[in-house]
């Protein structure tokens, strides 16, 4: 479907930052990228309230390469480019998602390619594939209206990984209850973390905070910001998303090498 689309690399993060953008606006305040050229230069500086700031930089020539190839709408008015992503736009950056990834980050990169590991996959099979549903979902073309269903499985990924622990300690101490998931890391976190004395230990206590952390932003993520009052967009569900790989990395991480 898109053999025929040739784009240079700097022309795919682009249409990337641009589909991004769209999803975080609202979808009732969604409007038109505006494009106004600077004075004695090729950039260009593009206007929209979902990018960072409301604004950034841009080779011309990159946006007219993404309109020949039918990805944005372009039309001019005086000294303004008003161009919107079109549904093919969306499609090939759903592709470039799925495809095997080039990281947005390194960061991102290291935690995903630790999550597919044979280890993690093996070690807690059921939070992987509940943690893979959610990113597959974050990468599709309908992510903002499944963002309560990327909540939903990211909230499933931390109790499967909790309840892997506590199966694997098998403290009698700990909350029998599948959804208390903060209550039952603690008390498997609290008995290993006597077990070091080194500058890592406050790190390791704080990751209890910052599970119940990520466990609150999952909680309005999967009831879609009701209870805030507030519109999810898709950063919400990449915030969700990456942090829950985050916080089962650096447990897991601590878990393995305190034995």
């Amino acid at each position: 479907m898109f053999e025929s689309i040739l784009l240079e690399k700097d022309q795919e993060e682009l249409l990337s930052t641009l589909v991004e953008a769209v999803r975080n606006v609202p979808r009732e305040q969604r409007q038109k990228f505006a494009a106004i050229a600077d004075v004695g230069d090729d950039l260009t500086t593009i206007l929209h309230p979902g990018l960072t700031n409301g604004e950034m930089k841009a080779y011309i020539g990159h946006i007219e390469a993404l309109g020949n190839e039918g990805l944005i709408s372009i039309s001019h008015q005086q000294y303004v480019i008003y161009f919107d992503v079109l549904p093919l736009g969306f499609k090939l950056y759903e592709h470039l998602k799925q495809r095997i990834r080039q990281p947005l980050q390194q960061v991102e990169a290291h935690i995903r390619n630790y999550l597919n590991t044979g280890y993690f996959q093996q070690k807690y099979p059921s939070a992987y594939q509940k943690w893979s549903q959610a990113e597959a979902i974050l990468w599709s073309s309908d992510s903002v209206e499944q963002s309560t269903t990327i909540g939903h499985f990211c909230r499933e990924a931390m109790q499967e990984f909790a309840d892997i622990i506590v199966k694997d300690y098998n403290l009698s101490e700990v909350d029998n209850n599948k959804a208390h998931t903060v209550a039952r890391n603690r008390t498997i976190l609290e008995s290993q973390i006597v077990k070091i004395d080194t500058s890592i230990k406050p790190f390791v206590e704080a990751l209890l905070t910052y599970w119940g952390t990520v466990s609150d932003i999952i909680q309005r993520q999967e009831h879609g910001g009701q209870k805030e009052g507030e519109v999810l967009v898709w950063d919400d569900g990449r915030r969700v998303v990456f942090h829950t790989a985050i916080v089962m990395l650096e447990i897991s991480n601590f878990l393995t090498h305190v034995k």
